[in-house]
């Protein structure tokens, strides 16, 4: 049977959709933002995490194993009955706080499209809420396959300037804005979530750009704006990156504003 990395399991969580949710977090993600605060959910392969602070210098570790706790593989291969079965646990606070399941990364969507399949309708068999949190650059028919079995998508948009698109993320937006354009036209539930990121995406032209082209070309169940947070800085060094994530929160003041020009549009 196939299976998937998956580099952390939350459960009990309050932040990825509606209600209590388990998420999943799968490796692997084709964007490369200089702000990721999940960086080691960019590669696909399991990654070995180094704590400086645990070690004791004994020399009497392996690759991995150490008594201390300094290293710690990131990513386990999981099948798609196993997450299931994971899910199940917590089937009671779902159907108590209409929550659910929440597919996350990485991104979800660069998984073999079998297993997906598998997993989402499988989870859809159990009577679960399905939730699928992705960058949108993909393949459409990745979102294709498991349509049918998803509940909503909850899309990052970054920027609408597709140069700087490509400098802070590595990639273009094309495919994202086209992606999310043919997704809304099937009449899937989607919620946007703009990560607003002082300097980069938080002054009028780049909000009012993305707003324009949510008014114009797309249907939403909702726009949400999540505020940058430098959260996850330290796990660069750990598994052996450069730590380009010199970015800024936006001012409580700054996001106040962003959120009036969504309620004027009733985006929000």
């Amino acid at each position: 049977m196939e299976s998937a990395t998956i580099f952390n399991i939350q459960r009990f969580s309050l932040h990825d959709g509606d209600g209590i949710r388990t998420t999943f977090f799968f490796k692997g993600c084709p964007l490369s933002c200089k702000w990721c605060h999940n960086p080691e959910g960019q590669a696909h392969d399991p990654q070995v995490m180094f704590y400086m602070d645990k070690c004791r210098f004994c020399a009497n570790c392996t690759d991995v194993d150490c008594i201390y706790g300094a290293r710690e593989v990131v990513g386990c291969a999981y099948t798609a009955d196993q997450l299931i079965s994971i899910a199940e646990k917590d089937a009671e606070f779902y159907q108590s706080s209409s929550g659910g399941v929440t597919l996350s990364g990485g991104e979800v969507l660069t998984q073999s499209r079998v297993f997906l399949r598998t997993l989402t309708s499988g989870l859809k068999q159990k009577g679960f809420h399905v939730a699928i949190d992705t960058c949108g650059y993909v393949p459409f028919e990745a979102f294709e396959n498991v349509l049918p079995y998803t509940d909503v998508f909850l899309y990052d948009i970054k920027l609408i300037d597709s140069a700087m698109h490509l400098q802070l993320t590595g990639v273009d937006n094309e495919l994202i804005l086209s992606n999310l354009k043919k997704l809304s036209d099937t009449g899937a539930n989607i919620e946007i979530r703009i990560p607003i990121i002082d300097g980069v995406n938080s002054h009028d032209t780049e909000i009012d750009g993305i707003i324009h082209y949510i008014a114009h070309n797309i249907r939403a169940k909702s726009v949400h704006l999540l505020p940058y947070h430098a959260i996850g800085t330290d796990k660069y060094e750990r598994i052996g990156m450069v730590d380009e994530s010199d970015f800024s929160p936006p001012s409580d003041e700054r996001m106040h504003a962003l959120t009036m020009k969504l309620n004027v549009l009733k985006l929000s």
